[in-house]
């Protein structure tokens, strides 16, 4: 009786409330996107705020939870390294804009490299572990994808930290729309309604964003 009342019952709970969880990250991550985009067509050009780097970095956390209890390697790698990345970029997004610039922008930017390369090699050593059961044609879809998501933010890092403010470039955009497209694909093969959903509908914003920025090019050239 316990077994019947136990397991049946708790596990189908347990994995609506995982879901719930990854749910709400993407939520934030939602909000996130929608304010940036919100922010540029008031300014009537590409902007991020200081809150973009806020509502990503308070997502972070909770899509870490969701995607650690599905044992992905490919989404672990991109919230970790990203996360990472969010936390630099809204420092310079806080610093007076009258500061000034220190060091090498090239710094952050290896290390921010280096620990991709990190975990994404204890993710795949994990493998014969925790046993992912992905196929590796499709974990190198995946991996693809997610290079490709990462470094948009790498090339908005070295943009961001040669300006010595937080700047998102029409690469940016660009490079997010590739990795969508790769990740959406992934996310289709894995059943995972929560990451079809972030990768579903990002490129909307993204293609306005890089209207925006060929508008102001046009309004300055």
């Amino acid at each position: 009786m316990s077994c019947l009342v136990g397991v049946p019952l708790l596990s189908p709970l347990a994995f609506q409330v995982w879901d719930a969880v990854g749910w709400a990250g993407q939520v934030l991550f939602a909000l996130r996107v929608l304010h940036q985009w919100v922010a540029s067509e008031k300014a009537g050009r590409s902007h991020v705020t200081p809150a973009f780097w806020w509502y990503s970095l308070l997502a972070t956390p909770l899509l870490l939870i969701y995607v650690l209890h599905r044992k992905d390697p490919v989404f672990i790698v991109g919230v970790l390294v990203n996360g990472f990345l969010y936390a630099r970029n809204l420092r310079l997004a806080l610093r007076p804009d009258a500061a000034e610039r220190r060091g090498s922008p090239w710094m952050p930017v290896i290390l921010g490299l280096a620990l991709f390369a990190l975990v994404t090699f204890v993710s795949l050593s994990w493998q014969t572990i925790v046993r992912y059961d992905i196929p590796w044609p499709w974990l190198a879809l995946g991996f693809t994808g997610q290079a490709l998501w990462t470094s948009r933010f790498v090339v908005q890092w070295v943009l961001s930290e040669k300006q010595g403010r937080s700047v998102l470039p029409p690469a940016f955009f660009w490079i997010s729309l590739a990795g969508a497209a790769l990740l959406f694909a992934y996310a289709v093969y894995r059943v995972d309604w929560v990451m079809m959903a972030a990768f579903a509908f990002n490129p909307i914003p993204y293609v306005r964003n890089l209207m925006l920025l060929r508008r102001e090019r046009a309004a300055h050239g």
